[in-house]
């Protein structure tokens, strides 16, 4: 696996990353069961993947949740989603 310093923070992640939403949703939305998503996850971080993308939208942080939950906390960068709050001053600009 190829792996890339994350912008500016110093954090190495994969080139590969797993989304965990799509059309997929690690396979939940597809009739997979619990324990084949969170196979999957595992998977994927057995591979060395470890830049994992989720959204409370997805339906999948519970799963991602419990594939990484034994893991050590600085082996998986996990990017959570949000819809940025509208009012101001929220998320101020950096000078």
């Amino acid at each position: 696996m190829q792996y890339t310093t994350l912008g500016r923070t110093g954090l190495r992640v994969s080139v590969a990353g797993l989304s965990c939403g799509g059309s997929s949703r690690l396979g939940s939305a597809w009739g997979k069961s619990e324990a084949e998503s969170v196979a999957l996850v595992r998977h994927a971080i057995d591979l060395g993947v470890n830049f994992v993308d989720t959204a409370a939208a997805y339906g999948t942080e519970e799963l991602v949740g419990k594939a990484i939950r034994e893991l050590p906390r600085d082996r998986v960068v996990v990017r959570p989603r949000c819809r940025p709050a509208r009012r101001a001053g929220c998320f101020p600009r950096r000078k």
